[in-house]
């Protein structure tokens, strides 16, 4: 998903809601600064992106927190 098609969806969310993620087995609220540009492999091809390596490709991301 593009930042782009990311904003899209977000319209078409009811605006007043609280964004929260999850994180171990509960919830925490979603906060700006927690959200951040990194460097990290391509994606595989089942979708999984490894950490930034020195033997393979990078390219940037914008990564929200997670576990």
């Amino acid at each position: 998903m593009k930042v782009s098609e990311l904003i899209e969806y977000l319209k078409t969310q009811p605006q007043d809601l609280d964004v929260i993620y999850q994180c171990f087995s509960e919830q925490v609220m979603l906060d700006a600064d927690e959200i951040e540009i990194i460097e990290a492999c391509e994606p595989r091809p089942d979708g999984w992106i490894q950490d930034k390596r020195d033997d393979m490709p990078t390219r940037k991301y914008l990564c929200f927190p997670g576990n």
